[in-house]
């Protein structure tokens, strides 16, 4: 798979809120404006803040009706989207078909969330072939890049978003816990704009100056720390095993200090995870050094992407 090309820009309208749907769409417009898509569509991904993942068994069935069995099975998923990738203890087609039962990876979004991103998409004359949960992706994306690592350790994936963080640990090439922290990089900003006196704009930035500010940035990210310790020891606990290795990606990735704070607070070493490893971008056009600088944070597009192949 070649990456053809990247475009990385800030949503300024407001997140969720019908009377921004207009300039949400406008800024999606103008982005396709400048692209030559083939009827205007496209694979989406997006990142609620309600968004959770889990995985789920079930017996072997269309996944239409898997969608009818967990919102019967879990009550709280009634009025949530549901976005379901069957997974098996064999890559063998096959094998997975002759079996009775169906492991599936399970991404939920509240219903009004995935409303107001496909509302946008399609007031901006895009058409959504998908919408697909941020979550979901990165995690089909490291279980198809490195199945290897996947399958011999016990791996930490973290997706650390605007909002929220995702911490999804993986073992025996599954997924076998997800915690989801309300906490993201706008938190981070919200507290570095509050201690320098600055707007949001120029805080964005502020982590990557100074000494003093990423003193402030350790502090700004000691929550987040805190519960990434709670929730690796809980995963070795309950599954008598250890973490060995743990990624991150995501919008707060692009400061190694900021990753390596978190690594030292959290009593682990985080690695930034470079999603593009495995694709062609010989040709992609830009700058070269900026797109592996960047990468992290393209991993659920790239997630998206691979489940097509």
């Amino acid at each position: 798979m070649k990456l053809e090309a990247v475009d990385v820009r800030p949503l300024k309208a407001a997140i969720g809120q019908a009377s921004s749907i207009p300039a949400a769409a406008a800024e999606v417009a103008q982005l396709f404006d400048g692209w030559s898509v083939p009827g205007r569509q496209a694979f989406v991904v997006i990142n609620p803040i309600g968004a959770v993942i889990c995985q789920a068994e079930l017996p072997r069935m269309p996944l239409s009706e898997a969608r009818a069995a967990l919102r019967l099975k879990h009550r709280d998923f009634k009025n949530y989207y549901l976005d379901l990738t069957e997974r098996g203890a064999s890559d063998n087609q096959l094998q997975k078909t002759q079996s009775t039962k169906m492991e599936l990876l399970v991404g939920a979004a509240p219903r009004e969330d995935v409303l107001w991103y496909r509302n946008v998409l399609l007031t901006g004359k895009v058409r959504p072939v998908t919408i697909e949960l941020s979550a979901h992706t990165i995690v089909n994306g490291l279980l198809t890049t490195d199945p290897e690592l996947c399958r011999n350790e016990a791996v930490l994936l973290l997706d650390l978003g605007t909002h929220t963080t995702s911490m999804n640990f993986l073992w025996h090439n599954r997924l076998l816990f997800t915690h989801v922290m309300q906490f993201g990089s706008q938190q981070i900003t919200e507290y570095l704009a509050e201690k320098f006196r600055l707007e949001l704009p120029v805080a964005e930035t502020a982590g990557q100056m100074t000494d003093p500010a990423q003193s402030l940035m350790a502090a700004s990210i000691s929550p987040l720390a805190r519960e990434l310790r709670w929730s690796i020891d809980f995963f070795d606990r309950q599954h008598a095993c250890r973490v060995s290795r743990a990624f991150a990606c995501g919008s707060i990735v692009w400061s190694a200090k900021t990753l390596a704070n978190l690594g030292h607070e959290a009593g682990i070493q985080i690695e930034a995870w470079n999603c593009l490893q495995r694709l062609d971008t010989t040709q992609t056009r830009g700058d070269h050094a900026q797109l592996a600088a960047i990468a992290p944070e393209l991993a659920a597009a790239v997630g998206a992407a691979l489940a097509r192949l």
